[in-house]
């Protein structure tokens, strides 16, 4: 048989729950009128004058000054026809330097000679005038015709240097001299060497001139002799 809970007790039990419930009340703070905590429901935070930058500067002040960059190859000239006519050439193209154009030189020099060996009109056409275009066009084509191959190859660059600066009009002329060592060699239609020496170095040197309009918005040097 179960045993019973007294309605005295029961009272009791309900008088004891309900001061509890009184005493969390005042300890809690009112009902909010949602089931949700408060954390889940705070309001987004406004930012404050501390969360902007103490001074605000413009973009433009922000970027620092360019500064003139110095040029190594012009400086070394000293006072020299070449100088002379490399700083006419400054001054209508302001952004032209000859350290870096020497650079340039070198580059399409390298190109040219790999683009003729494999015969590579289009690289040919993009780094030469018109009428030395043909004669390079007219050599490759000439060569294809052969029965043995002269094979060239470019080992090196020892040496380039500006020879002459002129400015005619807004067109710019400057000469360089490179210095390389080549190797050259016949091969039959068998791919047998027939003339030539593989282990021979040979030191060529080559001038080329570059022509440029300095008001063109084209950065590109055309090579007009070699």
């Amino acid at each position: 048989m179960s045993e019973t809970i007294p309605y005295a007790n029961l009272l009791i039990l309900a008088l004891v729950a309900g001061f509890i419930l009184l005493r969390l009340r005042g300890i809690l703070g009112k009902d909010l009128g949602n089931d949700q905590p408060n954390f889940f429901n705070r309001a987004p935070i406004e930012k404050t004058d501390r969360d902007q930058p103490i001074v605000q500067l413009h973009e433009k002040l922000l970027k620092p000054k360019p500064k003139e960059e110095a040029d190594p190859y012009l400086a070394a000239l000293g006072d020299t026809p070449v100088a002379s006519g490399l700083k006419r050439i400054k001054e209508e193209d302001p952004e032209f330097s000859a350290s870096e154009f020497l650079e340039g030189a070198k580059l399409a020099f390298e190109m040219v000679f790999d683009a003729y060996v494999k015969g590579d009109k289009d690289t040919l056409r993009m780094l030469l005038s018109d009428a030395l275009y043909k004669e390079f066009s007219g050599e490759v084509d000439s060569r294809a015709g052969e029965e043995n191959k002269r094979e060239t190859t470019l080992v090196s660059i020892l040496g380039k240097d500006i020879t002459q600066a002129r400015l005619e009009g807004t067109t710019a002329h400057i000469g360089v001299r490179f210095i390389s060592e080549q190797v050259s060699v016949m091969r039959n239609p068998q791919g047998e060497i027939v003339g030539g020496d593989p282990s021979a170095l040979q030191h060529i040197e080559d001038e080329w001139v570059f022509e440029r309009n300095t008001h063109s918005k084209n950065p590109n040097w055309k090579i007009i002799e070699t």
